[in-house]
């Protein structure tokens, strides 16, 4: 007898081919509609349009040139770039400790009269009540999932700063990998929201009072910020005298059949705008954006986060700053170039960002000899590691 596949392709196959085939022939004239959208759109009327918009989605701001491209500016000659990474082992609900582990790998790299590298790893084991339990003392809420995943970004942040040197003697970048839009806070009690902001927000403070930019780099970005500005630009609504509402207009798609003007463009990220449609080429970047998300408004003025596409030469990648860092052009001119240069020597992605990856990562081999020493550290004190069924069926088979 022998072990049946995981996945039966061949009752997949067929549909796989229906869907393949129905997406290509439905993507191509939707194409042609965005091209003509694009050559007619008319940025004043957009921006009137966007003053009165209710939409459902999230919109990009600028003040002009929404489509404007920016060659890549010199590199500098010297510079230091900083980058944190972070990984996270999960709390267990199928070992008798309740813990998680905080890895912040991060690369000190510097170019210039004199080249140097420090590669490192911060570990943080987490296990007591304060830092398993976010609490307003009548509730509490577990540091796991989304709670977590905030947990994580502030490590990366203020490790970040404490890696930034206050010789300003040599320019320095500081790169993390991901948002500094801490989107993890929506819908979370309000509690648990300034505890998660309250050290990221003086962290972002840190690196303004430095005068040392910090940027966010997102590798082939899901965002549609900009995008979602041309479904405004086909919006029929201000043609019958009425502001654009997106949800009056998807709630008649039910009552009557409506098709909305916006349906007839494909559906694609900003990435794809940006590469195919509008050109953007190695090297270079897009307009400065603002973003419209709510958890921004928590952000004070000049931490506000803002965003620009980036080619780095095998994709556009989404570079969030903050908007102390984009207000100053040679400061954002200085963004621009490092990035350029760091993903030029790593075909397309920071390279200082690569190696903090590496020191962040953690392994299975590793999860496993941190399970044994607390085996064996339970049996020192007369204690066994009971697991659950599951958890054991997971670990071989029974003839």
């Amino acid at each position: 007898m022998t072990d049946a596949m995981p996945i039966d392709f061949t009752a997949i196959t067929a549909p796989l081919r229906a869907v393949v085939e129905t997406n290509v022939g439905t993507t191509r004239p939707r194409w042609n509609v965005l091209q003509q959208v694009l050559a007619a759109f008319d940025e004043a009327e957009v921006l009137q349009r966007l003053a009165s918009a209710r939409t459902s989605w999230l919109l990009a701001r600028t003040h002009a040139g929404y489509f404007d491209h920016f060659p890549s500016p010199a590199v500098p000659r010297s510079y230091r770039v900083v980058a944190t990474d972070g990984s996270v082992i999960h709390p267990d609900r199928h070992t008798p400790l309740r813990y998680y582990v905080l890895n912040v790998g991060y690369a000190i790299l510097q170019y210039g009269a004199i080249c140097e590298a420090l590669l490192d790893v911060e570990t943080q084991l987490c296990a007591n009540d304060e830092e398993l339990y976010v609490t307003d003392r009548s509730r509490r809420v577990p540091v796991a999932g989304a709670v977590l995943g905030i947990r994580r970004a502030v490590a990366e942040l203020e490790a970040a700063v404490r890696l930034v040197s206050n010789d300003i003697s040599l320019s320095t970048l500081a790169i993390l990998d991901g948002t500094l839009i801490l989107w993890g806070l929506e819908g979370l009690p309000d509690f648990v929201v300034s505890w998660g902001l309250k050290p990221f927000l003086a962290a972002l403070a840190a690196f303004r009072e430095k005068r040392v930019p910090v940027a966010g780099f997102i590798s082939f970005p899901g965002s549609s910020d900009v995008y979602n500005v041309l479904r405004v630009a086909v919006c029929d609504y201000p043609l019958h005298g009425l502001p654009v509402n997106c949800d009056h207009c998807r709630a008649r798609i039910v009552t009557e059949g409506h098709r909305p003007a916006c349906d007839q463009l494909p559906d694609i990220p900003d990435r794809e705008l940006f590469e195919k449609a509008l050109a953007l080429q190695p090297g270079e970047r897009s307009q400065v954006f603002q973003s419209s998300s709510r958890v921004l408004d928590h952000y004070p003025p000049e931490d506000r986060i803002v965003f620009f596409y980036l080619h780095t030469g095998t994709e556009v990648a989404r570079v969030e700053v903050p908007a102390w860092v984009a207000a100053d052009q040679e400061m954002l001119d200085f963004v621009h170039g490092v990035l350029v240069d760091q993903c030029n020597r790593a075909r397309g992605y920071p390279l200082a960002l690569q190696e903090a990856h590496e020191q962040a990562v953690i392994h299975a081999e590793e999860r496993e000899t941190l399970l044994t020493m607390i085996e064996q550290l339970l049996a020192e004190h007369g204690m066994l590691l009971r697991e659950s069924a599951k958890q054991r069926s997971k670990r071989g088979r029974y003839a």
